[in-house]
């Protein structure tokens, strides 16, 4: 005879038996509504809320980068300037020359001083003078004692001057100030005809300009507004100076654009900091604003996202978050004995619809003890929980999925002509850069030449070791004899040496393979023509003086912000040097820039590529010039990929992506959550419950987490103990003698 159990007594577990508010299936689901929801919210602002600008951003950075640029090719002039006159110099320390003789020197190894004097400081006595009138009128020279002064500015009648100084001891005279006079210009850059570039002393006086003139009171204004700024700014340490800015509109919708840069760095010591100079470079904009490929692209993804986002709530407590609640509500009925005659009711797929069938198994085994167990059903491999959480990401990445492949490159992006013209422009700074910096090393090689040439092995040596720990240019420089054999070098072995390694004055190329390019300079030591280094100059009869460049000194100077990545190559389009890692000697990456080569063989060109790849805005410009490097026919190259500029399509495609990204990342937090909280131990709990409706008494069910999951585990526990104890007194009736009555087992709680 079967009797009913006894309800199990539930004290113990009546104040774990709400479900908590942080923990189980509830929380993912609701952060999973809120971060969607918030990601709509972004979306909507961030995307729809985003406003074309009539003065795109990159208008804006072409002048701030132009002007920095320029700054850094002034500063640099500045600084090469007053340590050559310095070196110079320093070359009649141990041997003082006669004024005349010293001017004489430095005017065949430089040709960048329109003046040069050598007076006493004391007395301001002229010793010497070479070129045009040096001003000196006005300036308190007696205060030199052990230490030349900084560099000035003064006013002459043929403009104004950059005086720069330096100490050299001289025959009978004893220590005398040589100074050398230069007028303060621009870098020799082509620049468009609507843009100037001007530089600003610290009172505001224009001390050069290039380009077109400004003659409207607004322009002039905007300039003298950049300067302004430059002024107040304060940078990091070792920074530039430097920022943009747009006028007002005038009466024909145009508006002048400015950028500037302050020559000296901020806390810096270079020789331009004394001097207070700033550039600024200013042209007009049409006022055109940019354009959105899909400018209700924001709104539209916003008010998808909020419909998914409420669907994927409703969906995740239709098909998890009830069953899961129903299960808990079932089971707990089953272990308080309420009601046993009714079914258990449960869904029908998935670990819940395998729990539901369990319980409704065991219901049968409480209300029939000496019901045999069922046979553990057979189940493969099925997704169960893990079917609606795919689901689920699936349609999250159908939202997102767009939004990120906005990120590719748009060939239909509009770039404005000032930011073709403002590469273009760049490049070619970056080309006068590498030139300057080959011809003021040449320039060196000259200078030191005379000194080599009377010097015996051993001052030798000390000369090349004195001038390389000065220069960060050079790996080596060494002496050839007239056979080409190693008279004296410094700093790493020579590259090349014996006859082959000598000939005429220069720049030049030492190998054409290998895994680094050899540029060097070479220079005669005895006789060195004024024109050395020129096309048809005569080689030299006697020993020369190599020095070989850096090639991490070249590629310094192809590294500027906002450039993209640059090449210098040689005449067979050869990589030389770039701003990025490279293969010597090896083929351009881009290979739609050899075009714009050929079209680049006289002056800097730039164009819009959209074929062949991700469109790019490509720019050349050669070398040339009159220095030691012209007849060598490189270049240099700029690719700059058009979804790097801050255009107001491409801004509106990163915020797109980032949208993507952030839906993404909600998805994958919260459904992860889901299934590792909720779908893994519940899919264990399944296969535990199964095992229990089979017969395995043994298995003591612990609740894992407080959760859902773990309040099914508990009441299970307690069916299984129900069980137990049904078992032993059914046990204990069949070994009772005939006509007696067994006593029940002692509880088990």
């Amino acid at each position: 005879m079967s009797t009913a159990p006894n309800p199990p007594r539930q004290h113990r577990y009546r104040r774990r038996a709400d479900m908590p508010l942080l923990g189980g299936i509830r929380p993912p689901i609701v952060l999973l509504l809120v971060l969607l929801l918030a990601v709509a919210a972004i979306t909507a602002l961030a995307v729809g809320g985003l406003r074309v600008d009539d003065t795109p951003q990159a208008v804006r950075e072409s002048h701030q980068y132009a002007a920095e640029d320029t700054a850094a090719s002034l500063r640099a002039g500045l600084h090469e300037s007053a340590t050559d006159l310095a070196r110079a110099a320093a070359r009649y320390e141990s041997a003082p020359a006669d004024p005349a003789a010293v001017l004489t020197a430095l005017g065949q190894a430089y040709h960048k001083w329109r003046g040069t004097v050598v007076v006493r400081p004391d007395t301001g006595r002229l010793l010497a003078a070479r070129g045009e009138t040096v001003p000196l009128a006005g300036l308190d020279l007696t205060k030199v004692t052990d230490t030349a002064p900084a560099p000035v500015l003064v006013p002459s009648t043929a403009g104004t001057r950059l005086l720069t100084f330096a100490l050299v001891a001289t025959k009978g005279e004893g220590r005398a100030l040589l100074v050398a006079s230069d007028n303060l210009r621009l870098p020799g850059i082509a620049t468009r005809k609507e843009q100037t570039i001007q530089v600003l002393d610290a009172t505001g006086a224009v001390l050069d300009t290039t380009g077109a003139p400004l003659t409207a009171e607004g322009d002039r204004r905007v300039v003298a507004t950049a300067r302004e700024r430059a002024v107040r700014q304060h940078p990091v340490p070792g920074a530039t100076a430097s920022g943009s800015l747009a006028g007002g509109p005038d009466d024909k919708g145009l508006r002048r654009v400015a950028g500037w840069a302050a020559v000296a760095t901020a806390g810096g010591h270079d020789q331009a900091t004394p001097l207070g100079l700033t550039v600024v470079s200013t042209s007009t904009v049409d006022g055109k604003p940019g354009d959105l490929r899909h400018p209700l692209l924001g709104l539209a993804a916003a008010g998808a996202l909020l419909v998914l986002a409420l669907l994927l709530a409703w969906y995740l407590v239709r098909s998890l978050q009830r069953p899961l609640l129903g299960l808990f509500l079932e089971s707990r009925r089953l272990t308080r004995g309420d009601r046993l005659e009714r079914p258990v009711k449960g869904p029908k797929r998935g670990e819940t619809g395998r729990i539901a069938r369990a319980l409704e198994e065991l219901r049968r085994q409480l209300l029939d003890p000496a019901r045999p167990p069922a046979a553990a059903p057979a189940h493969g491999r099925r997704p169960g929980t893990a079917l609606p959480l795919a689901l689920c990401a699936v349609l999250v990445l159908g939202w997102s999925g767009p939004l990120l492949l906005l990120g590719g490159n748009d060939p239909t992006v509009r770039v404005p002509g000032q930011v073709v013209a403002g590469q273009r422009d760049r490049t070619d700074t970056a080309a006068d850069r590498i030139r300057q910096a080959l011809n003021e090393g040449y320039a060196d090689l000259r200078s030191l030449a005379p000194s080599l040439a009377e010097a015996s092995v051993g001052k030798a040596g000390n000369l090349l070791r004195d001038t390389l720990a000065e220069h960060d240019r050079y790996r080596s420089l060494y002496v050839l004899g007239a056979d080409g054999a190693v008279l004296a070098h410094a700093g790493e072995p020579p590259h090349r040496t014996g006859p082959e390694a000598l000939g005429e004055s220069g720049v030049l190329l030492l190998n054409s393979s290998g895994k680094e390019p050899r540029i060097a300079a070479r220079a005669a030591l005895t006789d060195a023509p004024a024109d050395a280094g020129q096309a048809g100059s005569p080689e030299p009869k006697g020993p020369v003086l190599v020095g070989e460049f850096k090639t991490d000194f070249l590629s310094g100077l192809l590294v500027r912000p906002g450039l993209g990545r640059v090449w210098l190559v040689d005449d067979r389009q050869r990589v030389l040097a770039a701003n990025e890692g490279y293969s010597s000697f090896g083929d351009l990456p881009d290979g739609r820039a050899r075009k714009l080569l050929d079209d680049a063989k006289k002056a800097a060109t730039a164009d819009v590529v959209r074929d062949g790849g991700d469109p790019a805005l490509l720019a050349a410009a050669p070398l040339g010039g009159n220095g030691g490097v012209a007849k060598l026919g490189w270049s240099v190259v700029t690719a700059h990929p058009v979804a790097w500029l801050h255009l107001d399509q491409n801004r509106a495609d990163r915020r797109a992506v980032l949208a993507g990204m952030l839906g993404l990342a909600a998805a994958a937090l919260c459904l992860g959550w889901l299934y590792i909280a909720v779908g893994l131990p519940l899919r264990r709990l399944a296969a535990s419950a199964e095992a229990l409706a089979a017969g395995d008494r043994r298995t003591v069910l612990y609740p894992v987490h407080h959760d859902e999951v773990g309040a099914v585990a508990r009441s299970l526990e307690l069916i299984r103990q129900e069980l137990v104890r049904a078992e032993l007194a059914e046990r204990a009736v069949r070994r009772a003698p005939a006509g007696t009555t067994a006593s029940a087992p002692a509880s088990a709680h």
